[in-house]
């Protein structure tokens, strides 16, 4: 029976060892308490964190700890009032002045671990230090605010360069056609040169403005997602192309294509500005453009492949790039925006977008639409 005895007690000591060894190496500081709230022992992380030695805290009444600095109301009432009611509290947050370490916000938990056969209880004080993810928090709420700051200040932009801009350049350009028809026979050839310069530089000002416009309204004045018929949408786009379609004799075909969440509007503008692309980008035979889509567990992959004149790879990425162009505007018009919006849209409905495609062996935008339906900031 001794040995047996000595067996249990040496098991014992193991398990409390054991038990001190996790109690030591948690990382957050950690103590004990009994039910008149004295501190009965604390871990090393609590020591390290507060700059306390052992002498300073055990066998203390927690509120009196350095000279009352943690007699905090708000604690005070839960470990006094709560925890001999319903024996735990959660994260209760406390901003603080600690001595030795300054101000800082703590989340502290609460349980009674313990109770003897008389009624006294042990009770374990979690101590976790939140202060950097506050501040962390605190950064990310001004970003935000920033950010949104930002955001009416470009749609105020908006506002003064759809008319206030604008009508200038309706001006020059009216004016400067009248001119031209007025003074016609009066003009060298040279002036009447002149005279059309300043007509196209007004009329490329308009649509450039136009398509900032569009570029600056896809994130300030999109429309709230809802069920879209991406065929639906196709359709519509393609109507839009008509006349550049009979123009090159271009065919558009597609595969079946899903119902989305998404800015059926923005949609339709992304089908457009690819289709467009690829209708003003081909090559010598009449475009043939084909339009796919593949479900995936969390989006939508779309495809838009043609066969037009393609583009070196290490363009991919600056075709994307506001105002980038690879080609003079005496090849192929534009203000080089077109996939800068692209990208913008993709990106609010939570996608990415990218090209593959090799010089005179034509080109396949994809992008991907994630399924859970709500708009990207």
């Amino acid at each position: 029976m001794e040995l047996k005895g000595n067996s249990i007690e040496r098991k014992l000591q193991e398990a409390l060892a054991y038990a001190d060894e996790i109690f030591h190496t948690v990382r957050s500081p950690l103590l004990v308490l009994d039910s008149s709230l004295r501190v009965k022992m604390a871990n090393r992380a609590f020591y390290e964190t507060f700059r306390l030695s052992p002498s300073e805290i055990e066998n203390r009444v927690f509120f009196d700890l350095c000279e009352g600095h943690w007699n905090i109301p708000g604690l005070r009432k839960q470990l006094e009032e709560i925890i001999p009611e319903k024996n735990e509290f959660e994260n209760l947050e406390v901003e603080h002045l600690f001595p030795m370490i300054g101000r800082r916000t703590v989340l502290l938990h609460a349980r009674q671990i313990y109770r003897d056969e008389t009624g006294t209880g042990t009770l374990l004080l979690t101590i976790e230090d939140i202060s950097d993810r506050k501040q962390a928090q605190k950064e990310l709420n001004r970003r935000a605010t920033d950010l949104s700051r930002s955001n009416a200040e470009l749609e105020r932009f908006a506002y003064v360069a759809s008319h206030d801009l604008q009508e200038p350049l309706r001006i020059i350009a009216s004016y400067t056609q009248l001119l031209s028809r007025r003074y016609h026979d009066r003009l060298d050839a040279d002036g009447r040169e002149f005279m059309r310069y300043i007509v196209d530089g007004a009329v490329r000002m308009q649509q450039l403005i136009n398509d900032l416009l569009s570029y600056s309204r896809v994130s300030t004045q999109g429309d709230a997602f809802q069920e879209t018929d991406c065929e639906t949408v196709l359709h519509r786009a393609v109507e839009n192309l008509k006349v550049s379609i009979e123009e090159t004799g271009a065919t558009v075909t597609h595969d079946p294509l899903p119902m989305i969440p998404a800015d059926g509007s923005q949609i339709g503008q992304l089908f457009q500005n690819l289709i467009g692309n690829a209708i003003k980008f081909h090559g010598a035979a009449p475009p043939q453009i084909h339009l796919s889509a593949q479900e995936r567990p969390r989006e939508w992959l779309f495809s838009i492949q043609d066969n037009g004149i393609g583009l070196d790879p290490e363009y991919k990425e600056r075709i994307f790039i506001l105002f980038q162009r690879l080609h003079g505007r005496g090849e192929y018009p534009g203000t080089g925006i077109g996939l800068a919006i692209c990208r913008k849209i993709v990106e609010r409905h939570g996608g990415i977008i990218w090209v593959e495609s090799t010089p005179n062996q034509g080109a396949t935008f994809y992008f991907t639409l994630a399924k859970k339906g709500e708009p990207v900031r």
